[in-house]
């Protein structure tokens, strides 16, 4: 485990004491560990920590933020991309990783992914379909194969609930990303390639060539009822004949990302872009006005939800 990524001790657990300060909230083999190890390992090796910013999902690795030393940010269910695209933009020169699962990324979150693959802008996601939504309960997911069992689809998924989601393919159909592969991790070949290109998304977002999406076929055995090694099995003889290994998309040759404007904090600036001051206006209102003087500034800020 490369400790300079990781945190020595995970305080989630018995405040970093005993056995439990050194294990994940991961089940026995499910992807999620090996994919958290490849990608800790690239930040590593590319010399990246210090500008790295991981945006954490709503779902089984809600809480990576325990486990990886770098910059975090928790989003909201389904809205990494978005947030990481706040992190680029209000900094540039920060490396941002969107961490996300099937349940979050492709159901309540396919607005946000679609977005901001087809903006393009240099961002690294990381994509883990496991075909269920594991953290809630073992529900149907956007990718959840036909037939397969899960606690809403009790006899198994029908067509009339849609076809398994092919999330690298719709994705690869934008012309804002630069690279879509898909792997997986049922063996010892596919885990050796998942590392290679879990690396090479990120290595696109160092040099400034653009988005990049990697989806990884992972495993999840509770779900499943099955021990580890059949679990990957049925990812080797059931998921990727519906998932299709490799490349869907490359065009990184030759190819960069345009500068992204550094935006300014300067108070002074803000304040004339918005053409007014400090100055509290004469005529105001306790809330938002009902009423506008001609002369006041308002602003309507919205919620986030």
């Amino acid at each position: 485990m490369p400790s300079s990524v990781f945190y020595h001790q995970f305080e989630r657990h018995d405040h970093a004491t005993g056995l439990k300060a050194h294990t994940t909230t991961y089940c026995p083999g499910c992807g999620h560990g090996l994919v958290q190890k490849y990608l800790a390992e690239a930040i590593d090796e590319l010399g990246v920590q210090d500008c790295t910013v991981l945006v954490s999902p709503v779902g089984c690795s809600v809480f990576s933020y325990y486990y990886f030393d770098v910059g975090n940010t928790q989003a909201a269910h389904g809205r990494a991309p978005a947030v990481g695209i706040g992190h680029k933009t209000a900094n540039p020169d920060s490396i941002v990783i969107c961490y996300q699962g099937d349940g979050d990324l492709a159901s309540i979150g396919l607005a946000e992914i679609i977005s901001a693959a087809q903006l393009g802008m240099p961002m690294t996601m990381i994509f883990v379909n496991n075909a269920i939504f594991g953290m809630t309960g073992g529900q149907m997911a956007p990718t959840t194969l036909l037939g397969q069992l899960t606690t809403t689809t009790p006899t198994g998924r029908t067509p009339f609930a849609g076809q398994p989601l092919k999330v690298a393919e719709m994705i690869a159909g934008l012309d804002g990303p630069v690279f879509v592969e898909r792997v997986a991790l049922y063996d010892n070949r596919r885990r050796t390639h998942a590392k290679r290109a879990i690396k090479k998304a990120l290595e696109l977002q160092v040099d400034g060539t653009g988005f990049a999406l990697i989806e990884v076929l992972a495993e999840c055995p509770i779900h499943l009822k099955l021990e580890p090694e059949a679990a990957e099995a049925w990812v080797r003889d059931s998921m990727e004949p519906v998932f299709p290994l490799g490349v869907k998309k490359d065009v990184t040759d030759g190819v960069r990302f345009p500068p992204i404007p550094r935006p300014s904090f300067d108070p002074e600036r803000t304040l004339a872009a918005l053409g007014t001051t400090t100055d509290r206006a004469e005529h105001f209102a306790p809330a938002f006005p009902s009423h506008l003087d001609p002369e006041d500034v308002s602003l309507k800020l919205a919620g986030a939800g």
